[in-house]
């Protein structure tokens, strides 16, 4: 389906420049604005390429790839590393005891405490008396990945874990994931998915809840099966092989987990996705702890992009569709620009600029189904993983709501602009102006949809129409800067149950 949606967007694409070029319709600004909005569509036609392709093996080919790799008992010894960087005493001491008393008696545990507040007295008493490792540095160098490798260079054990201290992991998480890795020495790393277990507390976490069901559910076990699947930065067992093979974990980017994982890729190990409930944590619940986790993620990921042109698209190392998803791998961050061609479309109609088209007619027909058949087959796609109808609103909305920070960030990676590592569990509610691109969308769209049903005609409606649509999608900024309630993971029955 996704194929043939790529054609109707050369349909599209066929009749502006024929109108351009032929015809010779249009103003300038008309040219500018028909290029920008057939790059979005093909932009997201290739990421609907491989989000399907990836949907595809999950649904035909993942399954195979894990069957029977579980062995009771096959296992090595573990270095469990749980970094730490200022953060809540109490979730860092109850995290810990749970680390600890699900890790087993094959396990080193180290605590990595780069916090800089001079307050880690109860971590360390409790450490000490648990028999875990405390490592506290004054150099943050290299942020989490120079704390990782600290201790990573003096390891002599197979296998080392990465937890994050929101993380907590079930009895079994090590001992099956060594398992995999036991069996198969080509394995780099076995990754399980994120489950947030505070969904409660607010529509927020909820929204990041919906956006790792659709990595966790679909893409990622495509990315297993194909052979490009990049660790996640918690919930994950390395191969110590493979991180010295590539001088551990990369410090020169802010998402170590997945420049690591395209190291590995060029020295040729693989990971493993291991899609069961093994790690429990918490999603981000302020709106800026969340802006801190995308930001990081955009940041990091836009910035490999020359390395992974060069080293795995340039390379023939690599199958086409291992090409294509790296490619979309590290080119989606770049989605804010493309979704704000499509918020503005209805907007320029007002003032006549449009898409160029021999008529209006062949334009619908191109972009009518386009649209049709990627919203349709990504609905059922998910539903048919079992998600809930609301994880698939949220799932379109979430980037529609982040789309300014698409952009300023892929702006800041150009100018090579960065900032302090923070982490997704910092920061409270952000001041209202900060919105201020999506409340100005949210005004003209409906000004702009009112406009065109009084011009009566098919195109109008269909486009005024198209912008109800989207004005819907960004409604929850409204809801996203709220104050989280408590939720129900941090009851004391519920803590005393762990």
């Amino acid at each position: 389906m996704s194929i043939l949606s790529i054609v109707f967007i050369i349909i599209g694409i066929a009749s502006a420049l024929y109108s351009a070029l032929i015809l010779k319709n249009g103003t300038t600004f008309d040219y500018i604005f028909t290029a920008w909005f057939w790059i979005a569509s093909v932009f997201f036609g290739i990421q609907s390429v491989t989000y399907f392709l990836s949907f595809h093996r999950s649904v035909t080919e993942y399954t195979d790839t894990i069957h029977d790799s579980y062995v009771p008992g096959l296992r090595g010894k573990v270095a469990v590393l749980v970094p730490i960087f200022n953060e809540e005493e109490e979730m860092v001491i109850t995290n810990l005891v749970a680390i600890y008393s699900n890790a087993g008696e094959d396990s080193d545990i180290y605590v990595l405490d780069d916090s800089t507040r001079g307050d880690s007295a109860p971590i360390i008493d409790l450490c000490r008396k648990l028999g875990m490792k405390y490592i506290h540095r004054e150099n943050r160098s290299g942020y989490k990945a120079g704390a990782l490798n600290n201790v990573l260079k003096t390891l002599e054990v197979p296998y080392v874990a990465v937890i994050d201290i929101d993380q907590t992991p079930a009895p079994d998480f090590l001992r099956e994931t060594t398992a995999l890795l036991a069996k198969d020495p080509k394995i780099g790393f076995i990754q399980v998915p994120q489950v947030y277990s505070n969904t409660d507390s607010s529509i927020l976490a909820e929204i990041a809840q919906a956006q790792q069901f659709i990595f966790y559910d679909i893409l990622t076990e495509g990315k297993s099966v194909a052979g490009t699947l990049f660790s996640c930065g918690t919930n994950v067992v390395y191969n110590l092989d493979a991180l010295k093979s590539v001088g551990y974990f990369d410090e020169n980017n802010i998402v170590e987990d997945i420049a690591t994982s395209v190291n590995m890729a060029i020295n040729g190990w693989t990971g493993v996705y291991y899609n069961k409930k093994l790690v429990f944590g918490r999603a981000p619940v302020t709106m800026q702890g969340y802006i801190n986790q995308q930001w990081r993620w955009m940041y990091g990921s836009l910035s490999l992009m020359p390395k992974i042109v060069k080293k795995i698209l340039l390379s023939k190392k690599f199958s086409p569709k291992q090409k294509l998803d790296w490619f979309a791998t590290s080119t989606w961050y770049i989605f804010g620009w493309f979704y704000l061609i499509f918020l503005l479309s209805p907007i320029l109609e007002i003032v006549g600029i449009r898409v160029l088209t021999i008529n209006n007619l062949l334009y619908l027909l191109a972009w009518l189904p386009y649209t049709i058949l990627l919203m349709t087959t990504f609905t059922l796609s998910q539903v048919s993983k079992k998600a809930p109808l609301r994880f698939v609103f949220y799932n379109m909305a979430a980037n529609l709501l982040i789309f300014p920070l698409s952009i300023s960030t892929s702006i800041s990676v150009l100018l090579k602009k960065s900032k302090p590592f923070t982490t997704a569990r910092t920061g409270g509610n952000i001041p209202l102006y900060r919105f201020w691109p999506q409340f100005t969308i949210l005004i003209l769209l409906p000004l702009a949809a009112i406009y065109l049903i009084l011009q009566h005609n098919t195109f109008s409606y269909i486009t005024a129409f198209w912008a109800f649509f989207q004005f819907t999608l960004l409604m929850p900024v409204f809801w996203l800067n709220k104050t989280p309630r408590a939720s129900s993971m941090d009851d004391p029955a519920f803590k005393n149950s762990m």
